[in-house]
């Protein structure tokens, strides 16, 4: 019996020695790194990060972008016990700086040279790089191991928050591990798989490309941001690569087929292409099935950021096609989760009836980083449980269970949507339109203009002349590129519903009708 592992870094201590020799990191340019050579990278520089002070608990922030860099770096710091945050290059600095405020890092790893305006958010924190080598670091001989719980903090992944203001979801050893787990025994994942990572490192999405495949004995294929952003290339460099699971929002696999990259029976390695983080329009799905489905399985998953990426899975096949209209069920939840799916009261609903999905297990995360507020309103005790605690995440997504068996989602409890694979609240866009000098009133929607693209649009009232360039060129100070809306209207004074309150559903009413604006 194979001896229980609690912490991620015992984990991958053990993949490394028994996969020593084989690729754990292959990118486009030729670099590929072993699991061997990837552990005793991962222990120089935590050898470095303690040398500066680095401990179990502090945080780690990663400025970086996709190189051998960053996945050595949360190896290392996984290995302190010290959970990591990987930060949005394309953020404005005004919002990284507070999300560096709310995290306290002790250290900020970068491959390029810091915004200035980041420097007062690090108050005091050690800025390792731009330039160095992890190659040269010493390694410790004399490493002793950090005493870690597979309750303590791996990571943290910032989320839109609907006050204004990003939320930290905390993320444990036990969960990822456990993650791991499920995802090797529902992918069959072993030591010849190559799985993709398109997904940016700051996005939930990683997490599945990461732990997957690195706690699994398989091999890493990280793809840069540029490298995504060209169809034909990428596809052509996933089938050269011989990939065989990959893992994206649907919105990328649309691209993809939107700009015909993927041929008939295309992408023949890929024996899984996995989807999650948005809906995906059936019309839009049924293309991608066309092309590949007679060879490849497609998954479609769901899982909050809160409860570590991914907590059900559905397989789609030809069936799913005969109500076109509809999305594809999230399927069962996964062995290691529990759920209710309860009324406005904390009550369970009837039999076949819609309410909120409440998870629970291990998967669960520990709450949102210095944020008891938040975390005390989502992460609650289990209401049907008098007899222990039992933490309980409120997704807010609501949610029915079919006779079947299958979960199929229903909408949301609040003004919370998914654009581009990003989880985004509509009141943090509502907040930064309120920043702008002039603005009266504001409100953000999202429209869907029978395609399979959504829109985010806004609606501004103002008591000084403004244009659409002006409160574009205001937000990009505030919010990064994937909040922007598309779409802008500038009124004598936003519709109002009867309690005199703006109407979000008549703002984004105005764009389907743009002749009733007032």
């Amino acid at each position: 019996m194979t001896p229980y592992t609690y912490t991620i870094g015992q984990r991958f201590a053990k993949v490394a020695a028994v996969h020593g020799d084989r690729p754990a990191l292959a990118f486009s340019d030729g670099t590929t790194i072993t699991y061997r050579a990837l552990d005793e990278l991962a222990a120089r520089m935590a050898t470095l990060l303690r040398s500066r002070g680095v401990g179990r608990g502090d945080v780690v922030a990663l400025f970086t972008a996709k190189s051998p860099l960053p996945y050595i770096a949360m190896l290392a710091c996984l290995r302190l016990g010290a959970p990591y945050v990987n930060l949005d290059h394309t953020s404005p600095s005004e919002r990284l700086a507070r999300i560096l405020e709310r995290c306290r890092p002790a250290a900020l790893l970068t491959d390029s040279d810091l915004p200035p305006e980041l420097v007062p958010a690090l108050k005091g924190a050690v800025v390792l790089g731009p330039g160095f080598d992890p190659t040269t670091l010493p390694l410790d001989s004399d490493e002793v191991a950090v005493e870690l719980t597979g309750t303590s903090p791996a990571y943290l992944m910032f989320t839109s928050g609907s006050t204004g203001f990003p939320k930290g979801a905390v993320i444990s050893h036990a969960a990822v591990l456990n993650f791991a787990d499920w995802a090797a025994k529902e992918f069959a994942l072993t030591s010849d798989d190559r799985l993709t990572n398109v997904n940016p490192l700051y996005f939930d999405n990683s997490v599945f490309d990461l732990y997957s495949s690195l706690l699994n004995g398989a091999c890493l294929y990280p793809f840069t941001r540029d490298e995504t952003r060209n169809a034909r290339s990428l596809v052509q460099a996933v089938e050269a690569a011989g990939c065989t699971i990959w893992f994206s929002v649907p919105s990328m696999l649309m691209y993809l087929t939107t700009m015909r990259a993927i041929p008939a029976g295309g992408l023949p390695t890929l024996r899984a292409v996995v989807f999650g983080g948005e809906g995906y329009p059936k019309p839009e799905l049924r293309k991608l099935h066309s092309l590949i489905g007679n060879h490849t399985r497609l998954v479609n998953v769901y899982g909050p950021t809160e409860c570590t990426c991914i907590c059900s899975a559905y397989t789609v096949s030809e069936a799913d096609f005969s109500d076109i209209d509809s999305l594809a069920p999230l399927g069962r939840l996964a062995d290691n989760f529990d759920y209710l799916i309860l009324d406005d009261n904390n009550l369970p609903v009837a039999s076949g009836e819609t309410g909120e999905l409440c998870l629970l297990g291990p998967q669960v995360g520990l709450g949102y980083w210095r944020d008891p507020e938040r975390s005390a309103a989502a992460f609650v005790q289990n209401p049907l449980n008098d007899r222990h605690a039992e933490r309980m995440y409120r997704t807010g997504d609501l949610v029915n269970l079919g006779q079947d068996g299958l979960l199929r989602f229903r909408g949301r409890k609040d003004n919370q949507i998914k654009h581009m694979g990003y989880r985004i609240e509509l009141e943090e866009i509502d907040a930064a339109l309120y920043a702008i000098p002039g603005v009266v009133e504001a409100a953000a929607g999202y429209w869907r203009e029978r395609t399979a693209y959504g829109h985010l649009v806004a609606a501004v009232s103002a008591e000084r002349p403004l244009d659409e360039a002006t409160l574009r060129e205001s937000l990009q100070q505030r919010l990064p590129p994937y909040m922007i809306p598309d779409r802008f209207q500038i009124l004598k004074r936003l519709p109002k519903n009867q309690n005199g309150k703006i109407s979000r559903q008549a703002v984004i009413d105005l764009f389907a009708n743009p002749e009733k604006a007032l």
